[in-house]
């Protein structure tokens, strides 16, 4: 483990759990059998050649940082859904509040 810094250990860490989800849920992978793929990946990318690692290590971080940042700013499905129930719940508060002032007020 020469030459080995935490930054280097905590780079492998987050793009082997970056595929980890992309895989498991790629191929439909139960949560339970996750952990073993993120040791087989990590193991993968630890026993290759360093020349190679750095820069197959470059290259994924590179795309799982784009396949990120896409999912991020994409349009959602549901967002016409979320307007929607947003605008039910304020009707709703508006009519409770009706109902309050007609309960409140004095015939």
């Amino acid at each position: 483990m020469e030459g080995v810094t935490m930054l280097d250990l905590a780079t492998v860490a987050a793009v082997v759990a970056a595929l980890v989800t992309v895989i498991g849920n790629a191929f439909s992978i139960d949560k339970k059998y996750r952990a073993l793929l993120a040791i087989g990946i990590s193991s993968i990318l630890w026993f290759i050649p360093r020349e190679w690692g750095n820069e197959l290590l470059v290259a994924l971080v590179i795309g799982l940082t784009a396949s990120g940042v896409y999912s991020q700013v994409k349009p959602r499905d549901n967002q016409d859904e979320l307007l929607r129930m947003r605008i039910r719940e304020e009707v709703r508060q508006e009519e409770e509040q009706r109902r309050r002032n007609d309960f409140d007020t004095p015939y």
